[in-house]
């Protein structure tokens, strides 16, 4: 989970000790002859670097856009790796990278990116994967390699509009009490208009598959094939209709949905949702200048509204002012018992002030808001990991992982629980089907040294 940063002083202190040349008085003459000493032992020369026990997938299956997977190799000596994947027809090289820092003598594990040195997803095919060490001082290993076949599935879509929760807030300006996702804006001249999908639509489900709530939405997003026919079943001023929707792969730029949030909310003015969703929209791209500013425009009932103080607590976990942050959940919570996004926020700011256990039950409380919400799970999984009480943070990473299979933060805790309760098998195996999904790869690196290093020693 993210952590909160604080700021230390080190003070060191430098003790100096008198040099030989200095403190050596003269000695007085003797005739006494020297004893001969034996000559020095040479030392045992360090062996240079080796690896062995190279283990990876023969097949890698992953979807288009998000390949990648682990590999494991036992290190001699302390070293750096530096890892090749190469294009087994010609040997040709098409990564290539190197450890900063060098790793432990022991089993190390590496997430490897099938991309090549532009970025770009690797093609389906036969590669290579080669490894060598280098030593501190400069000594490289011999290679170790093994070939691979790499399969992609259908990538990703990417829901062409900007979407906000119908919360209950906004339900009568929309003119409907079903709940939903509220189309602010559609991306211009994209799927989503293509489609005939408008700003005001009420979202109901997307590719047979309900999103009443943020959690529901946020796992058929997930879910969302691209490049395929999908039926799309809205609201349109309170009357049903169903549009097929084909959105391109998540690869693909965003659209600039800020110009067309600015035009939503000048030509709809007295539209909280879609002052909200174009504060969100700041917040989210990091101008949070801007999106103060904007508040600061709105008139008092939006700003003490609960989704007017939900984005002024975004606002202020963006700048990671914790306590403040808190406060503003709090009051949205009060100003709406049924804001779950609430209920989670607060959850976040606790776990960064270090109290495990009022976290967990915030993000118990959001999770029987939003019953399909598998981050709520996920995350009261972790908090009760801090509270060294696995079975229940097993428990509650199962349901995340029954409620999503596409979450990454659903196996994570499942996986780190398990080995805290002595699971090495199966917590290995979730822990690596987490570590695959995750997006961020410095924070795969984390727990790979924290977690998976140390269960092959």
């Amino acid at each position: 989970m993210p952590r909160g940063s604080s700021t230390a002083i080190a003070l060191c202190l430098l003790v100096a000790a008198p040099a030989s040349a200095f403190a050596q008085t003269a000695a007085p003459p003797t005739t006494t002859p020297a004893t001969p000493t034996a000559p020095a032992t040479p030392a045992t020369p360090v062996a240079p670097p080796s690896l062995d026990s190279l283990r990876m997938p023969k097949v890698v299956t992953a979807q288009q856009g998000h390949a990648r997977f682990l590999a494991g190799v036992r290190l001699a000596t302390p070293s750096k790796l530096t890892v090749q994947l190469l294009k087994t027809s010609d040997s040709s090289v098409i990564q290539t990278s190197t450890d900063a820092t060098a790793r432990a003598a022991g089993r190390s594990y590496l997430r490897i990116e099938a991309i090549d040195s532009s970025g770009f997803q690797l093609l389906q095919g036969a590669y290579t994967l080669r490894i060598q060490a280098t030593d501190d001082q400069g000594r490289v290993s011999k290679a170790v390699e093994a070939p691979f076949r790499l399969r992609l599935t259908t990538p990703r879509g990417l829901f062409p509009a900007y979407t906000i929760p119908l919360w209950r807030t906004f339900q009568r300006q929309a003119g409907t009490t079903t709940a939903g996702q509220l189309v602010a804006v559609v991306g211009p001249k994209g799927a989503a208009a293509v489609a005939g999908i408008r700003r005001g639509d009420v979202i109901t489900s997307l590719d047979g598959r309900a999103v009443g709530t943020p959690g529901a939405w946020a796992t058929a997003l997930r879910a969302l094939p691209a490049d395929t026919d999908v039926a799309v079943e809205l609201l349109r001023a309170g009357a049903p209709l169903s549009v097929t929707l084909k959105a391109g792969p998540d690869w693909e730029a965003t659209p600039d949905y800020a110009k067309s949030l600015t035009v939503a909310t000048r030509r709809d003015p007295k539209t909280i949702a879609y002052a909200v969703a174009r504060a969100r929209q700041l917040t989210d791209a990091g101008k949070l200048t801007g999106a103060r500013a904007l508040i600061a425009t709105w008139p008092v009932s939006w700003r003490t509204s609960a989704p007017g103080q939900l984005v002024q607590a975004e606002i202020l976990v963006k700048q990671k002012k914790w306590k403040q942050a808190l406060g503003a959940y709090n009051r949205s919570r009060t100003r709406d018992p049924g804001l779950g996004a609430a209920e989670f926020g607060r959850g976040l700011a606790l776990s960064e002030l270090d109290k495990a256990a009022p976290a967990a039950i915030a993000f118990r409380a959001a999770g029987r808001i939003d019953t399909s919400d598998a981050a709520a799970a996920a995350y009261r999984a972790y908090s009760l990991l801090q509270l060294d009480r696995a079975p229940e943070a097993v428990a509650e990473a199962q349901r995340a992982v029954t409620l999503d299979r596409r979450y990454a933060d659903a196996f994570l805790p499942l996986g780190i629980g398990l080995l805290a309760g002595g699971d090495k098998p199966n917590g290995v195996r979730f822990l690596r089907r987490g570590l695959i999904l995750l997006e961020e790869p410095d924070r795969a690196g984390r727990l790979i040294a924290e977690h998976l290093d140390p269960t092959d020693p």
